[in-house]
């Protein structure tokens, strides 16, 4: 796979193309293919735990996942009919992604209409609930703190809106 700058991104299709013409992996014994397959995994393992080198470079994988998981959402909602809501931040007071807010359908308005609350204002006491529990990231990660958590949220301003 040579001939192209290097660090150039291809598509999943154009590598593959790629592989296809190229000679070394033609007749590949099934070892070589494992082998193969084993490094990929690991390269992918380790680039999901890798650490980024400036905020900047974090903010840009954020958003990229991000709009990956909306595409996915999207195809979910149409093809099963189900409402999502998401909200994500970073816990980084530092961190320069922007919190995001995303719905299918028009399932937000739950947010306005029975809550009384606005997307963005759930997002903006998100992101200072997500920074102010950044310090302690083993508190962060428990099942019983999530639960906690959300059981003091849901039990401290949950308010329905009656439509006359």
């Amino acid at each position: 796979m040579t001939g192209h700058p290097c660090r150039e991104k291809l598509s999943l299709q154009q590598i593959q193309d790629l592989a296809r013409v190229d000679p070394k992996y033609q007749e590949m014994t099934q070892d070589e293919k494992d082998e193969l397959l084993h490094a990929l995994t690991e390269y992918q393992a380790l680039k999901n735990m890798s650490i980024h080198a400036t905020n900047s470079a974090v903010a840009c994988d954020a958003q990229s996942m991000l709009e990956h998981v909306f595409k996915i959402l999207d195809g979910l909602a149409l093809h099963s009919s189900i409402y999502v809501c998401l909200f994500a931040t970073c816990r980084h007071v530092y961190d320069s992604s922007q919190p995001f807010w995303y719905g299918t359908d028009n399932v937000m308005d739950i947010w306005e209409d029975v809550m009384d609350l606005e997307p963005d204002e759930i997002i903006h006491k998100l992101k200072q609930w997500a920074c102010m529990h950044g310090k302690n990231i083993k508190e962060c990660n428990s099942v019983e703190g999530m639960q906690q958590t959300c059981a003091c949220i849901l039990n401290s301003g949950v308010v329905t809106k009656k439509k006359i």
